[in-house]
């Protein structure tokens, strides 16, 4: 990596290829990434400081579950509204868990971020 710049605008291309209504966890989402080397972690650290153009909300948490909820519950619910929008299954007790299987979004290689 040349700088911390690289890695997140890496990642923020990547994110921006995931289709409306479709979600990645931040573990698949730093499996799918070509160029660099970043962790789930990273993934979250970046979503963290998105730019504005970048739909943050379709990354998530392994298991469906919305990490965010622990930064803020506004913005967890935004998360779920704007998610909603898109048409994302969600499951749970809580209705607050996305369901993978219905909208997790899986690529190959020929989709992953050079």
């Amino acid at each position: 990596m040349n700088n911390d710049v690289d890695w997140q605008e890496i990642v923020y291309e990547f994110v921006c290829t995931i289709p409306s209504g479709k979600v990645m966890t931040y573990g698949q989402a730093a499996d799918c990434i070509r160029g660099v080397s970043v962790t789930a972690r990273m993934v979250g650290s970046a979503m963290s400081m998105v730019p504005a153009n970048v739909p943050w909300q379709r990354v998530v948490g392994a298991g469906g579950h919305l990490p965010i909820g622990k930064r803020s519950a506004e913005l967890k619910l935004l998360q779920m509204r704007l998610l909603k929008q898109e048409g994302v299954s969600f499951r749970g007790a809580g209705g607050d868990l996305v369901d993978l299987s219905k909208s997790g979004f899986l690529v190959d290689d020929s989709h992953s971020a050079e």
